[in-house]
């Protein structure tokens, strides 16, 4: 036997939902819309904290190139200077990486 009330409720659902539908579709795609927006700008934020990122990267390398070639002195302990058969001389001066004066406090 079918319930009257259950009955009513299934062909209340049949003629509702397309005008549910008609009604939820355009709210749907505004949140589709907007999370799409929201996805965009997260992505552009995130490319321009990875460029000041990869700046930081790159200006920590220059400094610290820049130290270990400040780091470098040419040699002039009064050994004399290898000898350089391809004529270059001076140009082929023997380079010794000079301690920092923490690594000589370390040492001792």
């Amino acid at each position: 036997m079918i319930q009257l009330g259950s009955f009513l409720l299934g062909a209340g659902t049949v003629f509702a939902l397309p005008v549910l539908t008609r009604i939820a579709r355009p709210l749907l795609v505004e949140v589709v819309a907007a999370g799409m927006g929201m996805v965009q700008e997260a992505t552009r934020i995130v490319a321009e904290q990875m460029e000041h990122f990869e700046d930081i990267a790159a200006e920590a390398r220059a400094k610290r190139e820049a130290e270990a070639a400040r780091h470098l002195e040419p040699l002039d302990d009064g050994a004399e200077e290898p000898e350089v058969s391809n004529g270059e001389g001076a140009a082929a001066r023997v380079r010794r990486r000079r301690r920092s004066p923490a690594s000589s406090r370390d040492a001792g």
